[in-house]
This record gives C-alpha cells, structure tokens and sequence, in this order.
C-alpha cells in the first residue's frame, strides 16, 4: 500500500482472518474472521466484555493478534506509517481523554494530518476539505469557538467532522450515539448515511439496536470473543438471533410508520390464567 491510497479508490479490502487478540493475559478474541469492502456498513454488536472495542483497535493495527492475521489490501497495518494508515481508515474513539484548548476548526483540520507538508500547513484544499466537513456536521458557526467550551455532543460532532475531513475511505466509530440526545442523534444519522452514499465504508460498534437497524448493511454480534452472527441486518436482529448474543429475551414491535423494530423485553411473557 502507497500514500496514494485515497478514498476514490474502488476496490480495496479490509479484512481478518482468524484473529485472536490477548490483553492482560487474557484471550479477548478468538479466531475471528471479518472482512469490509466499499460502500459497506458494518455494525458491531455484543453485550459488554464481547471483545467489541479490541476487534476495532485490532483491525485498526493498534493491538497485536496472538494469532491470525489483519490486513488493508493484503498489507499489515500495524506495518504502515502513521500517513498511510491515516489515508485509509479515519477513526472517532468513544472517549477523549484530552481536551485540546484549540479552536474547533483547528481540532477538524488535524484531520487533514495525513496530507500535509512536513511544516504542517494547510493547503487550499485542505481548508475546503475542512469548510466541508463543518459544514456536513452542522459546525460552520461554531468554528472559532473554543473545542473544550463545546458540550459533550458538540465536542463528538467535531470529532467527526475531523474523521471525515480525513478523507479516507474507511470509518471507524466506537459507540458514536453514547449520551447524545434524540436530536444530536437523528442528525448523526443524517450525517452517516451521506458518509455511505459516497461509496465509502463504515464500521460501528453500538450498544443501541436502533443504530444498526437504521443502518441497515451488515451486523456481527459478538459474544465472550467469538462471532455468534454475521449477516444482513434482517437476519442478525431478530429475537432469536439476540437471545443467543444477549442471553436475554427480545420482541419485534411495529413502530407508528410500519417500521419493525426488535427491542429488550422488559416484562415477562404473559401467561394464561389458571
């Protein structure tokens, strides 16, 4: 892979091949086989403790396989330069532990990191590549504001806007929705299904079931670090497909405009009388 890996690129492949990952001395991961291609999405899903977040990070080329193997059209990522990585996956974690005391145009143009000359200016393109993902993520007029002044679905926004004045091909959110309202979070959705009109790719890791189920494309649930279902959305989110992810019981309920939504059941099933 060379840095001229962009996001017009129409034919490459993520994927791992039996990967199995250990943190602390303990398997996290094992034998997981997941592949992503242009203009797919693909939502990740398990309870807590399912290897979710360690898959991403491994795929990412940022936490060593104990077996198997990743690779970005063939290559190890964790073999690539910082540059080249950057040109192919952008990626918004679910936490920041740094708040940076910058302007939030500055904060999106570190997006832009990839591209630059090595003095770290912005070109004029780069400025457009920023204007235009403020834009898309409803940041114009907030620009020159403090990142650290934002509240907390403002400074996740930004994040965003930063992945995709990015410009790769790939995107990377590690629970996207966490503690955004309903508002924040129809406007994410706006924001994701422009993302794959493009003809790029998306991978989501999301608690919340709604968020795949609006996707659409592809889910893989996880369950004590292995692969438990990988399909079509229809077919993953179905009460029974959960029950073996969750170990919880779900039901199909029929929202107000026909759509069929699968949600926990919170109360038992109701019994006959004697």
């Amino acid at each position: 892979m060379s840095d001229s890996l962009r996001a017009n690129q129409a034919d490459w492949r993520l994927e791992c091949v039996g990967l199995s990952v250990s943190r602390g001395g303990r398997r996290v991961l094992a034998d997981v086989t997941v592949a992503l291609r242009p203009g797919e999405c693909v939502s990740v899903v398990g309870p807590n403790g399912s290897g979710k977040t360690t898959l991403m990070l491994a795929l990412l080329g940022l936490l060593p396989p104990s077996a198997g193997a990743v690779r970005w059209d063939g290559r190890d990522p964790a073999r690539l330069s910082a540059r080249q990585r950057g040109r192919f996956v952008a990626y918004v974690p679910q936490n920041v532990d740094h708040v940076p005391p910058f302007r939030v145009w500055d904060v999106v143009a570190d997006g832009r990191f990839p591209y630059l000359a090595w003095l770290g200016r912005c070109a004029p393109a780069d400025d457009e590549a920023v204007r235009g993902a403020l834009a898309l993520c409803g940041l114009t007029e907030l620009a020159e504001r403090p990142f650290h002044a934002l509240s907390g679905g403002e400074r996740r926004k930004a994040l965003l806007a930063a992945a995709i004045a990015q410009d790769a091909p790939l995107l990377f959110l590690d629970e996207p929705n966490t503690a955004l309202d309903p508002g924040y979070q129809i406007e994410l959705l706006r924001i994701l299904g422009d993302w794959l009109r493009g003809g790029r790719g998306l991978l989501v890791i999301s608690h919340d079931l709604e968020l795949p189920a609006v996707l659409g494309g592809r889910v893989v649930a996880l369950r004590t670090g292995q692969v438990v279902a990988d399909g079509p959305t229809a077919e993953v989110l179905t009460p029974e497909a959960l029950m073996r992810v969750y170990a919880a019981p779900f039901e199909t309920v029929t929202a107000a405009d026909g759509r069929r939504l699968v949600l926990p059941r919170w109360w038992p099933a109701a019994t006959s009388a004697p």
